[in-house]
């Protein structure tokens, strides 16, 4: 999907000095040690279990995005995206989100990690575009972020609100139980709210192109969910995407649930980087 398809005479195109893709297999490694490095000054304890990719990292319906150096190939920033197709979101292990998102397509933003270099709020911006053109394209009804103090303030910027309309502080369970504000936004919304406030992201995010944010390799949700054979359960289908063994029926397991019952179920750039989520 292009963004600002409307107004395509006025779309200016820019280069950018790196490049935002899919992470690849082979860079997992190199993600996990940004991920550490961005984290390890604020969140320690959520930082030494970051040193390797997580499982998240592999499970169908979610995708690692990188900003790499053209200059050296250094990775410069990374952040990932959940999909509610198949499991619930991270962060509904320590929130119920409300009743007016259930049985919607969510996606949460998790682990942004950007090194604090001169161009870490142009690397923050171009993975914010990226997340937010991913989810226009892939028909999200919400993104959806937790950020503890004062990353909130970046979502806040960015007109972003509180889930539960109050701004209240919730311990998340896949952040080291460190408080975080759960915030949302609606794709479709995303525009018209910059454009009323005259947003200074607006021409970047809306009237510019970047040739340099590839999307190649992108994974479809729609096809997600017709590849994935979710006929023996959510948990079945995840462990067979990652070659794990499949978990052991027990007697008490209850019938298997299908994808519409699974919908139930920055900090400042400073020389630590950013680590979020």
């Amino acid at each position: 999907m292009m963004i600002g398809q409307a107004n395509q005479v006025d779309t200016l195109s820019e280069r950018l000095p790196f490049r935002v893709k899919i992470a690849t297999a082979n860079e997992l490694m190199a993600v996990a040690r940004l991920r550490a490095t961005a984290y390890g000054r604020h969140l320690p304890a959520l930082a030494k279990h970051l040193l390797e990719p997580e499982a998240a990292d592999f499970e169908p319906g979610n995708e690692v995005f990188v900003a790499v150096s053209k200059l050296d190939g250094s990775m410069l920033g990374t952040i990932r995206t959940h999909s509610n197709l198949f499991k619930p979101l991270p962060l509904e292990a320590s929130i119920e989100l409300p009743a007016h998102m259930h049985g919607l397509r969510l996606i949460e933003a998790t682990r942004l990690s950007v090194l604090g270099n001169l161009e870490a709020s142009l690397v923050r911006n171009a993975l914010f575009k990226v997340f937010f053109r991913y989810c226009l394209s892939q028909n999200v009804d919400w993104m959806l972020a937790a950020g503890r103090r004062p990353v909130d303030r970046l979502y806040d910027s960015m007109l972003w609100r509180d889930v539960d309309g109050v701004g209240r502080l919730y311990p998340m369970a896949h952040a080291a139980g460190v408080p975080h504000r759960v915030m949302c936004m609606a794709p479709a919304d995303a525009e018209p709210l910059w454009r009323a406030a005259d947003h200074p992201l607006l021409r970047f995010a809306f009237h510019t192109e970047h040739p340099d944010l590839d999307f190649t390799g992108v994974r479809p949700l729609d096809e997600v969910s017709h590849v994935i054979d979710i006929s023996r359960g959510i948990a079945n289908a995840i462990a067979r995407a990652l070659g794990e063994p499949r978990p052991a029926p027990r007697a008490q397991d209850l019938p298997q649930c299908n994808v519409a019952q699974a919908h139930s179920s920055i900090d400042s750039a400073r020389a630590g980087g950013i680590g979020a989520g």
